[in-house]
């Protein structure tokens, strides 16, 4: 009677995963709506392709003429204007609003107050008939700006912005392996290791500026150690909730090897 012999069972161990690499981002990482929205209507201005007489006081139009005042010259037209004001009052509201609210932090109920506030604001106008005026008002504020107005500010602020999001705010930065938290400083050639039983992280509530603009973007906040270990701050993390699912997968696992 024969017999063949079985190859042992070997139990399948399962793959190495990639670690979790998180950078935090300063504020300026909100602020890619002022150089796309410039540089919009930049193109809206380039392709409208219309000029702007720059007049002395006392001109008079005559049919197609400008006539100056005796002794005064006229300067020659603004190339690139749009005709429409709508270029440049789109351009100044987005500006306006990225600047106030980039830096101001307006969570949870505070956004909730806010909200409140201008929805009441806008009744009492409404209630009081003010809008009208104000609507007159604001027709007079005709904001017109030249091509090379437009791109003075989108290419600088675009430069600016993009080595800061690629290049600036990646040199610090944590990971998150299988029950190991690394905190790296490639400024200071710095890492620091931490056991990740003893990590606790947190997410601050959402500022619904940073969520809309910065891509889902909230802070994190881990304390390393124990209860006194190191806090450290991730600030403006772009998708910021899909992150924290996988850390927290993460620091339940450890990988085999």
């Amino acid at each position: 009677m024969s017999t063949t012999d079985t190859p042992p069972v070997v139990a399948a161990h399962p793959a190495h995963r990639p670690d979790i690499r998180i950078y935090s981002h300063s504020p300026l990482l909100y602020w890619w709506p002022v150089w796309a929205v410039a540089f919009l209507m930049a193109l809206w201005t380039y392709l409208d392709n219309s000029h702007m007489a720059l007049m002395p006081e006392g001109t008079v139009v005559e049919g197609h003429r400008l006539i100056a005042p005796e002794g005064t010259p006229l300067a020659a037209p603004v190339e690139h204007v749009a005709r429409s004001p709508v270029p440049g009052a789109v351009f100044v509201v987005t500006l306006l609003l990225v600047t106030v609210f980039s830096n101001a932090s307006l969570r949870g109920t505070w956004a909730l107050v806010f909200g409140i506030s201008v929805l009441a604001v806008a009744l009492l106008l409404s209630w009081l008939g003010w809008w009208r005026p104000l609507y007159r008002w604001a027709g007079l504020l005709n904001v017109h700006v030249n091509l090379g107005g437009y791109l003075a500010v989108a290419a600088p602020l675009f430069v600016v912005w993009a080595v800061t999001f690629f290049v600036l705010d990646r040199r610090t930065y944590v990971v998150f392996s299988a029950g190991q938290l690394r905190v790296c400083d490639r400024l200071g050639r710095e890492e620091r290791a931490f056991d990740a039983m003893s990590v606790a992280f947190e997410k601050r509530p959402y500022n619904w500026f940073h969520r809309l603009v910065g891509w889902g973007a909230g802070d994190l906040i881990l304390k390393a150690g124990g209860l006194k270990g190191e806090v450290f701050e991730l600030l403006n993390v772009p998708r910021v909730a899909s992150w924290l699912k996988r850390i927290e997968e993460r620091l339940r696992t450890r990988d085999v090897e």
